[in-house]
This record gives structure tokens, C-alpha cells and sequence, in this order.
């Protein structure tokens, strides 16, 4: 787990999501978006909520960080990426953490961060490209007025 970026609390990310999958465990897992209502009152410890959860077609949906900051199990000091449910609801460190917005799944809202990641470095490298220009041009014209009398 990374312990750096700014606290938050899981329940406000985009990739608090459902892990979706056959309760067998066979065939391939999906992930699917938490509706605000129910990120709501998995915050307020709503009794309504469950960790675990199968629908009639025998889909196990389960509390999940598509990040894979942790996953939701009883907590165990081996294996500390195990939480419980109190565990989510605190404020942590996560520098993964991108705001939860409505009517995007976790898979649209890593290709956000991702874009947003991809912005950051491009603005990064154009910044530092015109920095050393910038630099090369001042040493430069130091270097004229330095060479210039003496070339007289």
C-alpha cells in the first residue's frame, strides 16, 4: 500500500467499486460501479449494507479498491492489505484517490486518472523544455557579452 497523497476516505473514490463473479468462483470477474446512495450508507454503517452479496443469478458482489489498495476480509496483521469495514470508513492516505463521479463505473474512472496523469506530465515536459530554453537563451547572451568586447 502506498502511503503517500492526501487523506480521504474510500467511500468519496471512484474506485470503490463491486467486484463482481460468479459465486463459484469460475469465469472471469467484472467490476461494477457503487451507487451514491449505497456508498452513502456503507459510510453511515447502515445495517442495510453487506459486505458480501448474491443475487439470484448466483453473482457474488463484493466491497472492492479496483486499485488494489485492500481488499474487504476480516483484517489479519500477515496480510495488512485485509480490512474490515470500520477500516474503509476512516480517512487514509491513498495517492491513487480520484473523486467519485456519478454514472462512471471504476474501469471509466482509471482511464480518468489516467488521462489526468497523462496531462500532468505533458504540461511537466513542456514546462521543463521551456525552462531550458529559457536558461540556454540567458547563457547565450552571457556568453556575447562577455566574448564580444573581446573579440574587438
Amino acid at each position: 500500500m502506498l502511503f503517500s497523497g492526501k487523506q480521504v476516505i474510500c467511500t468519496n473514490c471512484g474506485f470503490f467499486c463491486w467486484r463482481i463473479q460468479h459465486e463459484s468462483g469460475e469465469g472471469p470477474s467484472r467490476f461494477g460501479e457503487i451507487s451514491s446512495r449505497y456508498r452513502q450508507g456503507f459510510q453511515a454503517a447502515n445495517p442495510a449494507y453487506k459486505d458480501v452479496d448474491i443475487d439470484p443469478d448466483g453473482e457474488e458482489y463484493q466491497i472492492y479498491c479496483i486499485r488494489r489498495q485492500w481488499f474487504l476480509a476480516p483484517h489479519r496483521e500477515d496480510r495488512p492489505e485485509y480490512v474490515d469495514a470500520e477500516d474503509i470508513r476512516k480517512t487514509r492516505q491513498c495517492a491513487y484517490y480520484i473523486g467519485y463521479q456519478p454514472a462512471f463505473g471504476p474501469e471509466e474512472h482509471k482511464e480518468l486518472k489516467r488521462e489526468a496523469e497523462t496531462n500532468r506530465n505533458i504540461r511537466n515536459a513542456t514546462l521543463l523544455g521551456a525552462l531550458i530554453g529559457a536558461t540556454a537563451a540567458i547563457i547565450v547572451q552571457l556568453l556575447y557579452i562577455i566574448i564580444a568586447p573581446l573579440l574587438k
